[in-house]
């Protein structure tokens, strides 16, 4: 196991989850411009088709040029948590399109918790300043974090709505 490794497998990583969260926005583009309005969104139809793009440029620099990747995303995942606690704050409840409009819960908490774990992750493709190869344990490293934050996450969540 290497920091390179690790850093290069939190990549990958990261580039497959920004890849779900534009290919599921693409998917649907009017849902999506639906729930960017819905969160108070200014020009919500050109963000709906901008977003996603952004998300799949994101995607090929963390997979080329994982440095330049991870910066994008930390911006990106900047913005993005910085406007969800403003909605929260606002009392928008509307859903989050984060992951397109496949997910009808209202924004909480524990979206901004989940960017915050991603942005961890982004801090995490830090450590490589180059594709390099990924051994299993680099992987499984990468793997098992995400899933047991991603568990507790979801834990929580359930927790919460009982």
């Amino acid at each position: 196991m290497s920091s390179t490794g690790v850093g290069y497998a939190a990549a990958v990583a990261l580039a497959a989850i920004f890849a779900i969260a534009a290919v599921a926005k693409l998917r649907d583009v009017s849902a999506t411009e639906r729930d960017f309005v819905g969160l108070g969104l200014p020009r919500a139809s050109f963000f709906a088709r901008f977003v996603p793009l952004a998300e799949l440029s994101i995607v090929a620099l963390l997979l080329i040029v994982p440095p330049a990747g991870a910066l994008a995303a930390l911006v990106s995942l900047a913005f993005f948590t910085t406007f969800l606690i403003g909605r929260l704050r606002a009392g928008v409840r509307a859903p989050c399109a984060c992951f397109g409009s496949s997910r009808a819960q209202p924004i909480s908490a524990r979206d901004v918790i989940r960017n915050l774990l991603l942005i961890a992750l982004a801090l995490v493709c830090l450590a490589t300043d180059r594709p390099a190869a990924i051994t299993l344990l680099d992987a499984l490293a990468v793997v098992v974090v995400i899933a047991v934050a991603g568990g507790a996450l979801h834990l929580a969540g359930r927790v919460r709505s009982q």
